[in-house]
């Protein structure tokens, strides 16, 4: 399944299991006892944390953060809008799978200003 985090483009196979398998390495807790609400502040604190230290996150984090998503929400996309103060913006939503793919094909999130316009016009 394709998932949206931010600029970037990724293709998740078996979300819950890949979650089922990964939620150690990632940190969240036992997925089963996660609320979506939880799962999602979960992903904020990852991305912010990046985001703070000024580094991108590695591919496996980002489908790893995608099963998350996609297990607990339904949703195939997720921005974080950052604001002046405090965490950042989460932006759930479902993005039909051949406009994902028109974004992958965009350069999977080395045109983002591109994208970010794309995104903005699809969650309007």
């Amino acid at each position: 399944m394709l998932f949206l985090l931010n600029d970037r483009v990724v293709d998740v196979e078996l979300p819950e299991l890949r979650l089922a398998r990964r939620w150690r390495t990632l940190g969240c807790g036992d997925p089963h006892s996660l609320r979506a609400r939880d799962a999602v502040e979960f992903a904020r604190s990852i991305i912010d944390q990046a985001e703070t230290d000024h580094t991108a996150l590695d591919y496996e984090t980002v489908l790893d953060i995608g099963a998350l998503i996609i297990a607990k929400t339904g949703a195939n996309a997720v921005q974080f809008v950052p604001r002046l103060t405090g965490p950042s913006e989460p932006r759930l939503s479902s993005i039909q799978p051949d406009a994902l793919e028109a974004f992958r094909a965009l350069g999977e999130g080395r045109d983002a200003q591109r994208l970010n316009r794309a995104w903005s016009w699809s969650a309007a």
